[in-house]
């Protein structure tokens, strides 16, 4: 087996995937350095406290320093909770940091519903900071990873979770603050739930600006492939069609003058003309080169199939296709080339649009008069799911060149094919 490597100049899907990555998790980082160093810069004087790792923080120092009397006033207690809710919000900023960093890896295989724990411990974990920043970041990653209707109720349930913290929030600090405070503290909580609803329609919004462009990379990939089989089929159909008028038109005459010439040669006696001579001679020299031209035009009648592969495959964004094919399947005809290469195509589109894969294999290689072709991918598999109109129409184009087509998947394990295609049974 002889692997092709396949030069790709840019697959501006990746780097963007790379790069929204990055930018989330530097903006996750950005709004854990402003978390705790606001709180830092404002001590355990003008730090307010009313979120829930600020009650625990109080809650623990009452156990662990004396009650405040009359000789005590009570300074330790306040710096502990200082301390402690450091401690936990600093807990709780690694916790979301970290399972975003996870949760948003490309190449990441696990079960789905790892995935939406991973979704949920952070918006946990954001309710308990009950902080903005964080919320936008969960907020953000439910439009950007989940289906819309999965995520517009998650993000429903994010945000009636936030006011009832909201709410559980106020009522414990109400007696500290006045009707003023409360009510600039609604308004900006208010606001707050429309800064999650923004940030969610822009990360949804830049989800199907990639989608889109992804979609379109494989799709103009496609066309160049079709295209590049296409040119070579025209090309053979044009020699074929040139032989075929050279052996019925010029064949014929020229096989029609020689015929001639042997006449007048026998009826010229014993010692025909020497141009008569020399004119059959010729006669039969070009008639032997119009044969030999007409036999060479319907050889030629090569379908550069692995040129067309490779155009597919470096012009697909995502996922990394790894493509090898050894130097037998070169040599199939032009209806087995053309039916592999949309059997090809289709599973290339299946895995884009519906396996989540980071990488695609395809396997070709001959063996005696068969193409055998195995194409897997690392995605998230068909699970129960019915067989589409695309496997159904594999199936059926193949088996009208005498074909078969095998599937199969396994959770977390991806999706496979493997196909069997005479590769001399139908002739264009």
């Amino acid at each position: 087996m002889t692997a092709i490597p396949i030069a790709i100049p840019a697959k501006p899907a990746l780097p963007t995937i790379r790069r929204y990555r990055a930018t989330g998790l530097l903006t996750a980082a950005v709004f854990a350095a402003l978390e705790l160093g606001a709180a830092l810069a404002g001590g355990a004087q003008w730090t307010e406290m009313i979120n829930p790792p600020g009650l625990l923080a109080c809650y623990l120092a009452t156990f662990l320093t004396p009650a405040p009397s009359l000789l005590r006033a009570g300074s330790d207690r306040v710096e502990l909770s200082f301390q402690l809710f450091l401690a936990l919000k600093a807990l709780l900023v690694i916790v979301i940091i970290g399972l975003m960093w996870w949760r948003t890896r490309p190449a990441l295989k696990c079960a789905p519903i790892l995935k939406h724990l991973a979704l949920a411990a952070q918006l946990l974990a954001a309710l308990a900071l009950n902080s903005l920043a964080f919320h936008l970041l969960v907020a953000v990653q439910l439009g950007a990873l989940l289906p819309l209707r999965r995520a517009l109720a998650c993000l429903a349930i994010q945000i009636l979770l936030g006011v009832g913290v909201d709410m559980l929030m106020l009522a414990s600090a109400s007696q500290e603050l006045g009707d003023g405070r409360f009510l600039t503290l609604m308004a900006i909580f208010s606001t707050e739930r429309c800064l999650l609803m923004l940030g969610f329609a822009l990360a949804w919004l830049a989800r199907q600006e990639l989608q889109g462009r992804m979609q379109l990379a494989a799709s103009h990939a496609q066309l160049r492939a079709t295209q590049s089989l296409l040119g070579d089929t025209v090309r053979a159909s044009e020699r074929m069609r040139i032989a075929r008028n050279l052996h019925d038109a010029v064949g014929h005459h020229l096989t029609a003058l020689n015929l001639h010439l042997d006449l007048a040669s026998r009826q010229s006696g014993d010692k025909p003309a020497t141009a008569l001579a020399t004119a059959r001679e010729l006669s039969h020299s070009l008639l032997a080169e119009v044969r030999g031209i007409v036999s060479a035009e319907r050889q030629e009648q090569d379908i550069h199939l692995r040129q067309a592969l490779q155009l597919l495959c470096a012009g697909i964004p995502a996922p990394a296709i790894e493509l090898s094919m050894d130097a037998q399947a070169d040599a199939c005809s032009p209806a087995a080339a053309h039916t592999l290469l949309c059997c090809v195509q289709e599973a290339v589109t299946n895995a884009v649009r519906h396996a989540g894969a980071s990488r695609l294999s395809i396997e070709i290689r001959g063996k005696g008069d068969v193409l055998l072709v195995h194409i897997a991918d690392n995605g998230n598999g068909s699970g129960d799911a019915p067989e589409g109109n695309g496997l159904r129409g594999m199936r059926e184009r193949l088996a009208a060149h005498g074909g078969v087509l095998r599937t199969g998947s396994a959770a977390l394990q991806g999706f496979w094919l493997e196909l069997s295609l005479p590769m001399k049974g139908v002739q264009a």
